[in-house]
């Protein structure tokens, strides 16, 4: 029996290893309660992976840590381990998780990545998802729950059918055979975006005809709202209180929304579009939609046009061509000023995120130049725009 523990972002895992019976239960609740008042206040997670044998000894432990802790749960519980957890009630009293088969993205084609994690083409039937987060099992099973939302309202998504490990964090896997990535047709034909553009089109024309309830995804309203109360501590007060005047101003809407809608995110399978990545799923007015799309087309690579060949694998040129089709495309309309006005609309929902981010993150080398454009264009934008909507 041997009991190591790690801490990770207020979570204390206390991993168990080998056989815990009647010979070394007091040892094992020793070690365990030391690390446990070692780490007060910390939510404790058991991690049984290595775990191969308890006893009723040991079970026993387990209730008293529970006493400690009404939140706590074991995860990675191999299958002959898990019988005895359900057998002895205790998968109704503690949240017990089974451990999950491990895969491996050593030698797969990576497809993209994202703010959340990276996708890999596994083999041909399989798409893998990685993700950054250590215990990214909450956002997992949200992410799984909006895909199976979408795919019920009519949305051609994927629905990822199984959780895994990958290293020391979490994947899942998805059904998507002999299908490709938006993002690799642009690669494919540079010169000639209508096919992508067409698909891509397509499909949020098709998310943003469906309408849902209240409740059942986030108010992407809200969260802009949330944006530009903190950068109008950042502006002059007068731009401040326009910026929250024009998002206040923005009617409720319940239009469907991807919220992180760029070409990593859609694939194409037997000549149809297939959405992925559903973490984001939110409703609001597109103007929303379209700030959150400018800044992955445009917006974050301004500055330095090589992270868009680092996110997408094709340049800032082809990036910003296609974004300017696929707003033509979606207004249904090739009037010059009238895309150039509902970009504008979107550009001031893009540089208000974009600034908070920047904010936010002083680490990194390139925050105060992206506040400084931020600030510059917030200014040039909030004297030409006067609402939101179109």
């Amino acid at each position: 029996m041997n009991v190591t523990y790690r801490v990770d972002n207020d979570i204390l895992y206390i991993a168990l290893e080998g056989r815990i019976d009647a010979t070394n239960a007091t040892e094992a609740e020793e070690k365990i309660f030391n690390i446990k008042n070692e780490n007060a206040g910390k939510h404790t997670v058991v991690d049984a992976e290595n775990l191969e044998y308890i006893s009723s000894a040991g079970l026993r432990v387990i209730l008293r840590l529970r006493k400690e802790d009404p939140k706590l749960a074991i995860i990675n519980v191999a299958a002959a381990v898990y019988e005895i957890f359900d057998m002895t009630g205790f998968t109704d009293m503690v949240t017990v998780e089974k451990a999950y088969p491990r895969m491996s993205v050593e030698g797969c084609e990576f497809i993209a990545k994202g703010a959340n994690g990276a996708v890999y083409r596994y083999d041909d039937e399989t798409i893998l998802k990685t993700y950054f987060a250590k215990d990214a099992l909450p956002e997992i099973k949200q992410e799984r729950e909006n895909a199976r939302r979408a795919f019920v309202l009519g949305i051609n998504t994927a629905i990822p059918y199984g959780i895994v490990r990958v290293g020391e964090g979490y994947g899942t896997v998805t059904e998507l055979l002999n299908a490709t990535s938006i993002t690799k047709l642009i690669r494919k034909s540079p010169d000639d975006l209508s096919e992508a553009v067409k698909y891509y089109v397509d499909m949020l024309k098709n998310i943003h005809s469906v309408e849902v309830e209240d409740g059942l995804v986030p108010d992407m309203k809200e969260t802009a709202l949330d944006w530009a109360n903190f950068v109008s501590a950042h502006i002059p007060e007068e731009q401040g209180k326009k910026l929250c005047d024009l998002i206040n101003a923005v009617p409720k809407q319940n239009t469907l929304m991807h919220g992180d809608y760029h070409t990593n995110n859609i694939m194409v399978q037997d000549g149809e579009p297939l959405l992925i990545d559903m973490d984001t799923l939110c409703m609001g007015h597109p103007v929303f939609e379209l700030g959150s799309m400018f800044n992955a087309f445009i917006g974050y690579a301004e500055l330095d046009h090589n992270v868009t060949m680092d996110f997408f694998g094709y340049t800032y040129e082809a990036s910003e061509k296609f974004w300017n089709m696929a707003l033509k495309m979606y207004l249904g309309t090739d009037d010059e000023k009238v895309c150039e006005s509902v970009a504008e609309k979107a550009m001031i929902i893009g540089y208000t995120r974009m600034m908070r981010r920047a904010i936010r993150r002083p680490e990194e080398a390139e925050s105060p130049a992206k506040i400084a454009r931020c600030k510059e264009m917030l200014e040039v934008l909030l004297n030409k725009v006067d609402t939101l909507v179109f």
